[in-house]
């Protein structure tokens, strides 16, 4: 492995890769921080999402809270960080639900928590975001997820699985 940069908790390596044939390639592959989302169900069954404006994109998307794990080690506090963040909720139960990766080439995890019992007990928001909190029923948050010019595919994933595998 040839580290070709790393600065800020990112690190872009070349790396070589054995294929089944015993032939074997090299391919850049970037690190960066796991990144935690969350699901957080309020007491009415609606769930809390965001509207944040993403200045890159010129505009809104919807996506839930979600964060990078950058300031702890233990991802679960990171979740709890992040919902306390954006949304001014601590969970009484957060539980991861599932893991999903960007790519092969991007070295980073999404871990997917489900929070509920929620309670106001808010941080500070970060003074470079912008973004609002809603309560919506969870096929209300998936469309609007799915119908912002630029899809939160975290999100859009953890929404769909649950949806899923709860037979929403």
């Amino acid at each position: 492995m040839t580290t070709l940069w790393n600065d800020k908790d990112w690190k872009v390596i070349l790396e070589p890769a054995s294929l089944p044939d015993g032939r074997e390639k090299k391919v850049v592959r970037v690190e960066r921080p796991d990144s935690a989302h969350i699901i957080a169900f309020t007491d009415s069954g609606n769930i809390l999402v965001l509207r944040e404006y993403r200045p890159y994109y010129g505009t809104y998307i919807w996506m839930l809270p979600s964060g990078r794990v950058d300031k702890e080690k233990d991802i679960e506090v990171a979740a709890q960080r992040e919902l306390r963040e954006e949304t001014g909720y601590r969970a009484k139960e957060l539980k991861e639900y599932c893991i999903t990766h960007y790519s092969e080439s991007v070295i980073a995890a999404n871990h997917i928590f489900i929070a509920r019992g929620l309670e106001k007990d808010p941080l500070p928001q970060d003074d470079d975001e912008e973004m609002e909190v809603h309560e919506l029923p969870i096929e209300e948050a998936l469309n609007n997820i799915l119908e912002s010019e630029y899809v939160h595919t975290a999100s859009a994933y953890a929404l769909l699985r649950y949806m899923r595998d709860h037979q929403i």
